[in-house]
């Protein structure tokens, strides 16, 4: 939906939603591995493993809610003006308007209760407990950003790391897919 030119303008977009799978990748992985923390590790070491979960998932919760930032020059909502003032495929506008609109609805508990009161202004007394997670809850938003930022990209946005010449190329799109599907 965007064009070249627009691309250009709205590249930070497209990083923040490569950042999102990126994280997202690093995120439930160390989730998925915490078990062998119990195993092998002393109790500074647990704690260390939790609090490093812990500023994944707000480093999640920043980029999710930066999408829905309507002062941010590389917003949806900002990208969305662009595009309907520039794209003339009515189904195209009408998609975009329905999943943002959505999206948006969706993210508005965390970007409240998370971003802004917890992470933003450090209000300890609803925080959650040290081994509480909201992966499963933001799953379905990074599954949304994806999908917003193709329909406005245009293209589905990618991101592959060659991890070395034995071990292949890690998709983080598609590794995010298999977490959200």
């Amino acid at each position: 939906m965007l064009t070249e030119p627009q691309k250009k303008e709205f590249l930070s977009l497209k990083v923040e939603i490569i950042d999102l799978n990126i994280l997202t990748y690093s995120f439930f992985g160390k989730v998925k591995k915490l078990h062998e923390a119990f195993k092998n590790n002393g109790r500074s070491d647990l704690f260390m493993e939790y609090n490093a979960l812990r500023y994944m998932e707000n480093g999640l919760i920043m980029h999710l809610t930066n999408l829905d930032d309507k002062n941010s020059n590389f917003s949806f909502i900002k990208a969305q003006k662009l595009v309907n003032k520039t794209t003339n495929d009515q189904n195209l506008l009408k998609k975009l308007n329905v999943i943002l609109k959505t999206y948006r609805r969706e993210i508005n508990y965390i970007k409240q209760e998370h971003r802004n009161k917890r992470i933003a202004h450090l209000n300890y007394v609803d925080d959650l407990k040290m081994d509480q997670f909201l992966g499963k809850q933001l799953l379905p938003l990074i599954a949304k950003a994806n999908e917003i930022g193709d329909l406005i990209w245009g293209e589905q946005i990618n991101y592959q790391f060659k991890l070395g010449s034995h071990e292949g190329v890690l998709n983080f799109r598609n590794e995010t897919k298999k977490l959200t599907s």
